[in-house]
């Protein structure tokens, strides 16, 4: 293909002129000055026109503050549309109507400074509708007309956001844009963030591939091509995987919930993806590695259910044991709720084994541990699960906030119980919206980033031996007297929280009762299974005593019997067979 030659405007210390105005339709400009510069290069374009200013190359001194060394763009009324400092990303894009001034200082040490940037009028012609904003776990995004040509002029932005709690992982199989050493006329740029403002991850041109991670859930694509040698473009597949340090993750959003699972950490219990379902059997995950779920509100089981101007949507996902007699795989249980009220989303997620819950999944702003402790001068934190405690004996618990803040405080709003660890059913309330429901609740003095509290144990009637809690937390600004935190119990007739505050959700459990033995507690003995078996023993023990009683009889009469015949002088005789 005919490579058509880019024109390239230099000015530096040697030259008399400094700055100049710019009156083509489009133009590449590359800036070179030296120490003690002050100069303004003015874009003149009409005012019907909006005109774009694309960055691709900054190379200002790094020794150098911003204050004193500086590229600031200004618009046709000399309002400041940003500012590029010797730190700012190399590549950086600005728009306006009509005219565009860039002014360019330096201080005074010796050293050569460089900045490349492509400027162009607006049309319908020249600005092809691409980019857009993407919410999913997975997809792909290519130039506009690919596998064919991109147009010149080409400009596309992508926002991607991906499920709480992941990051992303681009796979670009094939970039083919016009070659350059510093990729200064077409290039790819991808921000590890939400906008073009986040740091700059890499900037593909040329032909070639890569593979490359992102920090966050979120990232930004660009695609920017001048007005010579379009080629293919580029095409990049994209995905949502777990951090190292994460096993799962929980999104709400739209309609639905969005699940990701790490696979490794599905087959370190023993089982495999394909074994996983929804409370609807025939929901299964909509990706293998990493394990995906998109958990409808209306369907696959998903239970909902409205209180106090908040719905919440819960669905659990199941592993599978053999269908044989026996199992030595434990019962797997994620359990996934989204909270949804007028001014906030409460996304709640935890596993349990063996009815036993292992862990949460953190996905507010602030993460909060729930624990038991031995008593209420909480020195000593009860490690053991389940835990196991009298019947009306006091048990004690600090939720404490993990981030390091002294500013802030936590408030218990709700806390409810469930012998069920998916709180599906029966529930009993401890505290409800900071108004106290059970009796025998009790709020201790709370402090910089933790709130305690206590209650008597209990068990439900007809129901299983275990006990789940869940807290729905407040946290607050510790020196705002007019926030959640101070405010206690808020009747539904005066719901409104006045300040901001954030929240988050907490679970724990189970807690069992001390007089059933540690098999009931394992699940696999139940408390009839041990009635019907001391039934059984007495009843064997009381038959061993009849048996006895009747042989005892038995001998006594033929005692007697032959007692009553020796004073007769009979003697027994055979009695002949013929």
């Amino acid at each position: 293909m005919l490579r058509i030659p880019h024109e390239v405007v230099s000015w530096s210390k040697t030259v008399a002129r400094c700055g100049t105005s710019l009156q083509d339709p489009y133009k590449p400009v590359q800036i070179q000055v030296g120490e003690n510069v002050d100069c303004t290069w003015n874009i003149e374009r009409p005012a019907n026109e909006t005109t774009r200013v694309i960055f691709s190359t900054l190379e200002l001194n790094p020794a150098a503050d911003c204050s004193e060394e500086n590229i600031t763009v200004f618009d046709e009324n000399l309002k400041k549309l940003g500012v590029l400092c010797p730190t700012s990303s190399r590549i950086a894009v600005f728009e306006a109507s009509g005219n565009i001034n860039i002014q360019v200082t330096t201080n005074s040490d010796v050293v050569m400074r460089t900045a490349y940037l492509f400027y162009y009028s607006l049309t319908l012609e020249n600005d092809p509708i691409c980019g857009g904003q993407k919410n999913d776990y997975k997809g792909t995004i290519s130039s506009p007309n690919y596998p064919n040509r991109h147009q010149p002029f080409t400009f596309c932005v992508w926002d991607v956001e991906l499920p709480k709690n992941t990051k992303a992982n681009l796979a670009f199989t094939e970039v083919f844009v016009e070659p350059d050493a510093a990729c200064r006329f077409d290039f790819i740029a991808v921000f590890d963030g939400p906008s073009t403002s986040s740091p700059l991850k890499t900037v593909l041109c040329g032909r070639t591939v890569a593979n490359l991670e992102t920090t966050s859930n979120q990232f930004t694509l660009m695609f920017s091509a001048d007005y010579a040698n379009s080629y293919y473009g580029f095409s990049v597949d994209y995905a949502a995987v777990l951090p190292p340090d994460s096993d799962n993750s929980l999104s709400c959003s739209g309609e639905a919930m969005t699940v990701v699972i790490n696979q490794d950490y599905i087959q370190s219990l023993g089982y495999n993806p394909s074994e996983l379902t929804l409370e609807d059997k025939s929901c299964t995950p909509n990706s293998d590695n990493p394990i995906v779920f998109e958990v409808p509100f209306t369907s696959c089981g998903t239970v909902r259910k409205v209180e106090d101007h908040t719905v919440t949507y819960t669905n659990t996902i199941h592993a599978s044991t053999t269908t044989g007699v026996i199992t030595r795989r434990r019962n797997l249980q994620i359990i996934v709720t989204c909270e949804l009220n007028s001014d906030s989303t409460v996304e709640i997620m935890y596993v349990t084994e063996g009815d036993i819950i292992q862990g949460t999944v953190d996905t507010g702003k602030y993460a909060v541990d729930l624990a038991f402790y031995e008593s209420n001068d909480f020195t000593n934190v009860v490690t053991d699960s389940p835990y196991f405690i009298e019947l009306n004996a006091e048990a004690f618990l600090q939720a404490t906030l993990k981030a390091q803040d002294p500013d802030l405080t936590v408030f218990v709003d709700t806390c409810f119980a469930s012998p069920q660890a998916n709180f599906q059913g029966a529930t009993h309330d401890l505290i409800r919206s900071g108004c106290e429901q059970d009796e025998t609740y009790q709020a201790f003095a709370s402090g910089s980033g933790y709130a305690r509290f206590g209650f008597k144990a209990f068990k439900f009637v007809s129901a299983d031996t275990s006990v789940y809690l869940q807290c729905q937390l407040v946290i607050c600004d510790i020196n705002d007297s007019g926030s959640r935190c101070d405010q206690g119990c808020i009747t539904r007739q005066r719901r409104d929280l006045g300040s901001s505050v954030w929240k988050t959700n907490a679970v724990l459990g189970p807690i069992r009762l001390k007089r059933h033995t540690e098999a009931e507690a394992e699940g696999s003995i139940s408390e009839k299974t041990e009635e019907v078996t001391k039934t059984d023993q007495s009843s064997l023990y009381v038959l061993g005593i009849s048996v006895l009683v009747v042989n005892a009889l038995i001998l006594a009469f033929v005692v007697l019997r032959y007692r009553r015949r020796g004073p007769t002088g009979y003697s027994y005789q055979p009695v002949a067979t013929h």
